[in-house]
This record gives structure tokens, sequence and C-alpha cells, in this order.
């Protein structure tokens, strides 16, 4: 029986505007912006800030550095805020619905500068934060490692207490899946932009 439910932030909660955000990397600068914003797992300097090895000072210093010109905190933070897009409300109004029955958590590969955004009115189109839906929330960058790494579904699996087996996991990352998996969960996926609302009703009643 299924008792919890988790999800992943961008691509599943809210839409992902990679492209947008590579966009404003690169008017700032940085020209291999397209290799280093990966919307699963980033690399570079965009991996090391969202996997807690590096502070949003230091990963502003060391952009800076990479570019070759000083940048401002504000212009990298509008960049990075740009590739997320407000929740839409069918979607919050569905979990609420869920949570009357279910556990809902957030695990997500993550930075302070968007969580920053996402507890605030601005996440959704209700102006609520996301702290408003979801029991408890777990990002990379305060657990200091990135999914589809085996130890982050690790950590919140200690911290929380649920049950594989008895939690259904939500991922647009295919690689992400695969790691739930292996620890025992029932996955499913959401691509980008799209109503899953259906495919999960679905995937309840069958187990």
């Amino acid at each position: 029986m299924i008792k919890n439910i988790v999800f992943d932030m961008g691509g599943v909660l809210v839409d992902l505007s990679r492209e947008c955000s590579v966009r404003q990397f690169e008017a700032l600068g940085v020209s291999d912006a397209s290799d280093l914003i990966n919307p699963y797992s980033h690399n570079g300097l965009f991996g090391s800030l969202e996997n807690g090895d590096i502070t949003t000072l230091e990963f502003c210093q060391l952009l800076s550095d990479h570019c070759g010109k000083e940048l401002r905190p504000d212009a990298i933070r509008e960049a990075w805020k740009s590739m997320v897009n407000p929740a839409p409300v069918y979607k919050l109004d569905y979990i609420l619905e869920l949570r009357k029955q279910y556990k809902c958590y957030v695990l997500s590969n993550n930075n302070d500068m968007i969580v920053e955004w996402a507890k605030t009115s601005d996440f959704s189109e209700a102006r609520r934060p996301i702290s408003d839906y979801f029991d408890r929330m777990y990002f990379s960058y305060e657990l200091k490692c990135m999914k589809p790494h085996p130890e982050i579904f690790r950590k919140m699996i200690a911290d929380s207490g649920v049950i594989p087996s008895e939690s259904l996991y939500i991922d647009d990352g295919i690689q992400h899946l695969e790691t739930a998996r292996s620890l025992g969960f029932v996955t499913l996926l959401a691509e980008n932009g799209k109503d899953w609302r259906a495919d999960v009703d679905r995937c309840l009643k069958q187990l």
C-alpha cells in the first residue's frame, strides 16, 4: 500500500525553461552555459553549487572568474530564476487533495537561489509558497549530494522514515527513476510541462 508520494521539483511541480536560462547566462558572458546547464544534473560550477560543494557567494565569484569579468550577484540570481516558472494551480490543488490520504515530499536537485524563490509566494500561481504543499522537502545543496546518486535518496529515507516500497516517486529524469527503483520505490515518469495527474491516479489505483 502506498503511504507516501515523493515529487521532484523542476520538471514536475514547475515547468523548466532551460533554453531561457542558457540565453540569460550566455548574455552575462557564460559562453559555455549550454554545456553547464542540464535540467537533470548540472555540470561544472553549476553542479558544484547544487551539490553543496560551494556557497552561492563562492559560485558568483568563481563564475565571474570563469567569464573573466565581474558579474553582479543579482544578475546571476535572475538568470537562475529564469529557468523556472510558477507552479500551476491545478497541480498544487491536486497535491493538497493527495495530502488528505498520503504524506507528500519533495526531493530535488537544487540550489538556494531557486529554493529561496520557491519559499515565496512567487512559487505558485496561487501566490502560495512551496512549504504550503508538502510535509517535508529535501534539496541537494543541503544534503550535499545529487540525484541520481543513491546517497541522496538514502538521506531522505533516513530523515523522513519513509519505506521505499510504500512510496511513489515521481520525476522527469529517467536516470533518477532508475536509482529510486533500485532502492525499492515505486516510480512514475512525469514529462516537463505535462499534466501527470491522471497517470498518478492510475498508478495509485493499481497499487
